[in-house]
């Protein structure tokens, strides 16, 4: 389950149109924030770039392969890496950035002839910015699926006839839209559509087990 997501429960009262609000906004300051880190991380790593270009440590072309390496390895992390982080996902990371400095490292200092001190700082950077970039991509990742998912279903007519059929099913479903309606809210959202989902599956589970 996304970190970032509002747990909802059929046995609860569904939020007001306010509360729903109040999540959302509390939801994209998180993303606003995030987003900031991000930028700040980006303008460190930019200035260690630099002043290594500047100083001559490293050519243009060298900063350019340091950062797309670098880049690359972190986009594909913040992807692959899961909502609930294990300690083969910490694991992965490491090696990721590990691997990322070395491979960066090899680049500059062996097949493009960079001055060893100037390829060692690229490798560290290297490494920073998959790890940081890896771990705040996948938070604003999680964060983004959380503000879409608090969207109500209304303009999607598969959800819509989808709710209305698990609705007609169990009536702990209907009993849920129905205090919804009266706070106001006649159209869930897709988080709301996805506990029921959640929820009906593990009915059946109890069910086979009984």
């Amino acid at each position: 389950m996304n970190h970032y997501s509002y747990h909802f429960a059929i046995n609860s009262e569904p939020l007001t149109t306010p509360e729903l609000n109040a999540e959302l906004g509390r939801l994209k300051q998180i993303r606003k924030t995030q987003i900031k880190q991000s930028c700040i991380s980006d303008v460190l790593h930019a200035f260690v770039f630099i002043a290594l270009y500047f100083y001559q440590a490293l050519s243009g072309y060298a900063v350019l392969v340091a950062v797309g390496i670098s880049t690359v390895l972190a986009i594909l992390l913040a992807t692959l890496l899961r909502n609930s982080l294990s300690l083969k996902d910490y694991l992965l990371v490491a090696t990721m950035a590990l691997g990322g400095s070395g491979a960066t490292l090899l680049v500059l200092w062996q097949i493009m002839e960079q001055q060893l001190p100037g390829s060692l700082i690229a490798a560290c950077c290297a490494a920073s910015i998959v790890v940081v970039g890896a771990t705040l991509g996948r938070n604003i990742k999680q964060v983004m699926l959380a503000i879409e998912e608090m969207k109500p279903i209304s303009n999607d007519e598969t959800a819509v006839n989808e709710l209305r059929a698990l609705c007609a099913q169990y009536p702990e479903l209907e009993a849920y839209r129905s205090a919804a309606a009266q706070n106001l809210r006649p159209h869930l959202t897709y988080a709301e559509l996805a506990t029921m989902r959640a929820w009906i599956e593990k009915q059946q589970n109890k069910a086979e087990s009984s």
